[in-house]
């Protein structure tokens, strides 16, 4: 085997353990509204009332970490003034964008509107879709925060997808791996 196949390898292989080690032991979770994705370890789940400009939602997280790195998944039953018309659901988004954002002192850096597979067959609909990434304010270590986030809105559901962890601490490819694991159950 000649050197750079031997590097190539061993590069590849170092990638295979991180992607596949206990430190993201994946596990499927379906969420209590219809939803699947895989998280590193065994969540919790946690509800709170929410008030979303003036509406009153219920959100469940289910969340786990790995060292301080978190992982979670939300979801939410949207009353019907947050999903009638575009900038209902824009509102809730920002809502929970801006959120998420506040918590970490942090600034977005990037904003798309990311695809959602929906079941075949089925007549769910997605009505609004956002991904989002920001930087926020050093934690101990003295690197700052990332956040890495996805909003779904799929008729009156509100999904939360996020991954929060210090910059340089969840590689591009556990990244992929969580958000490519989140679906809707048919």
């Amino acid at each position: 085997m000649t050197h750079r196949w031997r590097s190539a390898f061993v590069a590849a292989l170092a990638l295979l353990t991180l992607a596949c080690s206990q430190r993201f032991e994946w596990r499927e979770v379906r969420v209590d509204e219809g939803a699947v994705a895989a998280l590193p370890g065994r969540p919790q789940s946690v509800t709170r009332d929410l008030d979303v400009g003036g509406q009153p939602v219920s959100m469940t997280m289910w969340s786990t970490g790995v060292g301080a790195t978190m992982f979670a998944i939300g979801a939410a039953r949207l009353p019907p003034a947050l999903t009638a018309d575009p900038a209902a659901r824009a509102q809730a988004i920002a809502h929970f964008r801006d959120g998420l954002v506040r918590n970490i002192g942090g600034t977005v850096t990037t904003s798309t509107a990311p695809s959602l597979v929906l079941p075949p067959g089925g007549a769910r609909r997605l009505l609004a879709s956002e991904a989002v990434e920001a930087v926020g304010r050093p934690g101990p270590d003295g690197r700052k925060s990332r956040l890495a986030a996805r909003f779904f809105i799929v008729d009156d559901q509100l999904f939360q997808v996020v991954a929060l962890g210090a910059e340089g601490e969840i590689p591009p490819e556990v990244l992929d791996t969580f958000f490519t694991s989140f679906r809707l159950a048919p």
